[in-house]
């Protein structure tokens, strides 16, 4: 369930579809990302999440751009399963569809920490069903079409045969190209519908798949496994920490900054922190400190060129802060780090 307090967040690299949407389409997507303020440099940090609000607003844009209300279908085109991360390389490996979508439910909350899926079988039917109930999740319904056309492509993708819906219920009202969906899902879709769920026959969901692999399956079920624990497992300070890391390099490290990169207010960070016993300057001074020990260590940049990259004024003022981390000063660490290495090799 997600946190009241946070916004619904979803993983980053599935935007990516929408940024190929957009380029398809003669648009440039990066004026649309900049509004919206989704960084596409993040699509390859493992882990990192967009405010769902965020990608509403890019898709809202988009839209109106577009002229296309049912730019969401075309997601069926672009959906990469690399975009799911370690999910994606599971969902290619499972032993059927149906083994998939189990996944896909297991492993929600790498998606979304507010996302809620169930998988329900009952007689022939195999039905997804999505709770948008939680917090924001329903607020975009081409963003709501976009991933059920996903999870058709994926499907479709691992398939041997042409794998068609055989309901498909939305929750939004019909838009004006509404047949659009007959034609990808190949069914007729109920709009207005009590609940968002995509049915699929369950001889056709529950049919082995010659590409299936339990092996490599169960090592990127364990590489999310491995995700989720230390997720779940985060403090709020942690992710401040975390984003400090990623941003310090770029001079993007003021409280604003980073109270922005997370959604939130500077006083709402200021409060989530001082709830856990800490201050932004404290978390900042543990960054500095993973980073300062990294690139000192790594003998790439001069300890002058370190102490601004890390935002000091004057390096004295680093060469002190790092005495204090570490008992000793940039330099002698450095020689100390050389001198392992030189051993090492030798």
């Amino acid at each position: 369930m997600a946190d009241p307090a946070t916004p619904t967040r979803f993983i980053a690299s599935t935007s990516q579809v929408l940024w190929r949407i957009l380029e398809s389409k003669g648009v440039d997507p990066a004026p649309v990302f900049r509004n919206a303020g989704l960084d596409p440099r993040l699509w390859n940090q493992p882990g990192a999440r967009f405010s769902v609000a965020a990608l509403d607003q890019a898709w809202a844009d988009a839209t109106k751009i577009t002229r296309d209300p049912c730019i969401g279908l075309k997601a069926a085109g672009y959906v990469n399963p690399a975009s799911l991360q370690a999910l994606g390389f599971a969902w290619l490996a499972s032993d059927s569809v149906f083994d998939a979508l189990s996944r896909l439910v297991r492993y929600s909350q790498l998606l979304s920490d507010g996302l809620l899926l169930e998988l329900a079988v009952s007689g022939q039917d195999c039905r997804l069903v999505i709770d948008y109930s939680v917090e924001d999740l329903g607020n975009m319904p081409v963003r709501i079409d976009a991933f059920f056309a996903g999870i058709l492509a994926l499907s479709r993708m691992i398939t041997t045969d042409s794998l068609n819906a055989t309901a498909l219920s939305l929750r939004h009202s019909p838009p004006p190209c509404a047949k659009e969906f007959d034609r990808l899902f190949g069914t007729s879709v109920r709009f207005d519908a009590v609940e968002d769920s995509i049915t699929f026959a369950r001889d056709a969901a529950e049919r082995p798949l010659p590409t299936g692999n339990r092996w490599l399956a169960r090592k990127s079920d364990q590489v999310i496994d491995d995700y989720l624990q230390r997720f779940n497992s985060d403090t709020f300070a942690d992710r401040v920490r975390s984003r400090l890391i990623d941003l310090l390099p770029s001079g993007a490290f003021s409280e604003r900054e980073i109270a922005a990169a997370l959604y939130l207010s500077a006083r709402t960070l200021q409060r989530r922190l001082s709830d856990e016993g800490t201050s932004f300057k404290s978390v900042l001074d543990e960054a500095r400190q993973v980073l300062a020990t990294r690139y000192i260590g790594e003998d790439r940049l001069s300890i002058k060129e370190t102490s601004y990259l890390l935002g000091f004024s004057e390096p004295s003022n680093f060469s002190r802060a790092f005495k204090r981390w570490t008992g000793t000063t940039p330099a002698r660490f450095r020689d100390d780090k050389t001198a392992v290495r030189a051993m090492s090799s030798a």
